[in-house]
C-alpha cells in the first residue's frame, strides 16, 4: 500500500510554479524602461542646456590698439634676435669651415712630405 502511494507521487509531473504573475514580470520590465527613458531625456536635456550656455558665453574683446602695438614690438625684438643669432651660426660656421680647409692642406702637405725618399 505504502509502495503505490509512492508510486503515484513520484508519477506524477511536476512543474515549477512561478513566485510572481506573468504581470508583475511585465510591470517590472514597464517600469525599468520607464527609468531609463526619464534618465535619458534628463541627460539630453541637461545636454543641450550645457551647449546653450557656452554658446552664450561672451566674445572675447577685441585687443585694443596699444596692445597690438606692444605685440608687435615683441614680434620685432624675437625676429632681431633670432636674425642676430644666425648671424652669429653663420659666422661660427664660416670659421669653421676655414678651419677645415686649413687643416686639410697641412695633411695633403705632410702626407707629401711622407711620401718622398729622405736623404
Amino acid at each position: 500500500m505504502v509502495d503505490r502511494r509512492f508510486d503515484r507521487l513520484t508519477q506524477r509531473a511536476y512543474e515549477l510554479q512561478p513566485l510572481r504573475s506573468r504581470i508583475a514580470g511585465f510591470g517590472k520590465w514597464v517600469v525599468a524602461c520607464t527609468a531609463c527613458l526619464v534618465l535619458g531625456a534628463a541627460a539630453a536635456i541637461g545636454y543641450t542646456q550645457q551647449q546653450q550656455r557656452l554658446l552664450c558665453v561672451p566674445c572675447v574683446a577685441e585687443p585694443s590698439d596699444d596692445s597690438v602695438r606692444l605685440e608687435l614690438t615683441r614680434a620685432r625684438l624675437a625676429l632681431e634676435q633670432e636674425a642676430a643669432a644666425r648671424a652669429a651660426v653663420q659666422e661660427t660656421a664660416d670659421a669653421s669651415a676655414a678651419q677645415a680647409r686649413r687643416l686639410s692642406e697641412e695633411l695633403r702637405f705632410l702626407r707629401s712630405q711622407a711620401q718622398q725618399p729622405r736623404r
